[in-house]
């Protein structure tokens, strides 16, 4: 079963951070939180300025947080198991999760099973975070959306 996690934010003081937007600051500890679980992740930004932001978010992690990641290109044949792209760069690997900070529906989502994306707090990116839950929707995956905000 294909499925799309989509994480809303009600309340970015939780997220605040001086590097990341808390959208792709709640990306960075999912990515963690997921290669620690021993998965092979995909980011996929909107641009190379966000991948950078991230990759450099990355290696700021404390030891035990440390997650081995590349931007795509870098690294070795078939990338870490966390690999960072953006528009128009394609990964090297296979990858298990997709996490999207692409403001529009990435295309390539198809070949994923499990995908996380997330909902800012922001108007515009909003509208677009809807905008990507109608797409996940037309081709098939389910969806599930988790306030980070509340407890469940």
């Amino acid at each position: 079963m294909k499925k799309v996690i989509f994480y809303l934010i009600d309340d970015e003081t939780t997220l605040a951070d001086p590097l990341l937007l808390p959208h792709e600051k709640l990306a960075c500890q999912t990515i963690v939180t997921h290669w620690q679980q021993g998965q092979r992740i995909l980011v996929a930004c909107q641009d190379q300025q966000q991948a950078e932001k991230v990759d450099e978010y990355l290696w700021q992690q404390e030891p035990d947080r440390f997650v081995p990641h590349n931007l795509v290109g870098e690294g070795m044949k078939g990338g870490s198991p966390v690999e960072i792209a953006w528009l128009g760069k394609r990964s090297n690997g296979n990858r298990q999760l997709l996490i999207n900070l692409q403001e529009s529906f990435p295309e390539f989502s198809t070949v994923y099973r499990d995908i996380i994306d997330f909902v800012p707090f922001e108007s515009r990116l909003k509208a677009l975070a809807r905008e990507r839950y109608i797409a996940y929707k037309n081709v098939g995956f389910n969806l599930k959306t988790i306030n980070i905000n509340k407890a469940e």
